[in-house]
């Protein structure tokens, strides 16, 4: 990916932050005189704080009340008129993330570096979860063979859209099990190197089609606290790895593999603060992919059939933090 490309795919990833946060943030309560709760409570005064997990009421008397929001039944407005709670909640969720990655494809080769990201989500819950999210990182890595090649271009993209269920298990603790389609891209440019020991480099592409399937806890403390974990199995449908030979020598076709078999891992640990209307999230992660060999596809040079060509077994392995903000 070009760098114009890169800062377009950032800038509307701000652009698409600013819009939801203005669109989907919870709405004030300004008109809201007094909270009905479902034990018979009513509690008159302004409502100062509202999210999906407390809420915040200054009396007349001025003193301060702070009830769960699911214990929450109706809103009074100023002509005495009912408000309906939803239970429905939006949320949109950025930040960055770094990580290192090593790529590795045994008695081959390696390729290991950091990598520097920007991450977003959308979700809806309503006990039904629907959750649409997408990550695009960038970064240098090294390369180790018979000879080794440094700071080559990795770039990485990724679209995830999962559903689930919400279910309560007790008054602080939600799980949700769910399942979807991924598809993650990642391309490796050593086009126009050479490595230590002579070997002339190319630009390498990889597709994965896949669904993740997994279970999400979170678990509410106090003072907006939370935490949560994430375990996921990824179900592999389907990758291609194309590799552009024509690099290293004009005269060589452009390859492309098919793979068919493998399965990947991830897991993740959730600490949140809720404030007012946003929060904020530090998220430790471990993302890792296992895939046999690739079909065989034909190798020519001059336009005649010198072989074939394969795409080995290989392994990587990604550990990182994830910090966001949600709306």
């Amino acid at each position: 990916m070009k760098t114009s490309a890169k800062n377009i795919f950032i800038l509307l990833l701000v652009f698409f932050s600013i819009f939801l946060f203005n669109t989907l943030s919870f709405a004030k309560y300004e008109d809201i005189t007094a909270v009905v709760f479902k034990d018979g409570t009513v509690i008159s005064g302004k409502i100062t704080e509202m999210n999906p997990e407390q809420i915040k009421i200054v009396t007349k008397e001025g003193e301060v009340i702070i009830r769960k929001f699911d214990d929450v039944k109706d809103l009074v407005k100023a002509d005495n008129s009912i408000r309906s709670v939803t239970r429905e909640r939006h949320t949109f969720e950025f930040g960055p993330e770094i990580s290192f990655i090593e790529y590795t494809e045994p008695r081959v080769m390696k390729n290991k570096g950091t990598m520097f990201g920007l991450g977003a989500s959308y979700a809806y819950h309503n006990d039904i979860m629907l959750k649409f999210e997408g990550r695009y990182s960038y970064g240098k890595v090294d390369y180790e063979n018979s000879g080794t090649m440094d700071n080559l271009t990795d770039n990485m993209f990724e679209l995830r859209g999962i559903g689930g269920y919400d279910f309560k298990i007790s008054e602080a603790t939600t799980i949700t099990p769910f399942i979807g389609l991924g598809f993650r891209y990642l391309s490796d440019d050593s086009g126009g190197r050479t490595t230590s020991t002579g070997a002339k480099g190319y630009m390498r592409r990889s597709f994965y089609n896949y669904s993740p399937i997994g279970i999400e806890t979170n678990t509410l403390l106090s003072k907006g606290w939370s935490i949560g974990a994430i375990a996921e199995y990824d179900y592999f449908w389907q990758g291609e790895q194309k590799s552009a030979l024509s690099d290293a020598n004009p005269n060589y076709n452009d390859v492309t593999n098919n793979q068919h078999s493998g399965y990947g891992l991830r897991g993740s640990i959730r600490i949140k603060k809720q404030s007012d209307e946003r929060y904020y999230v530090i998220e430790p992660f471990i993302r890792y992919w296992e895939i046999d060999k690739s079909d065989d596809s034909t190798v020519t040079y001059a336009g005649v059939i010198i072989g074939y060509g394969y795409e080995p077994r290989n392994r990587s392995t990604e550990i990182g933090l994830k910090l966001g903000i949600g709306f």
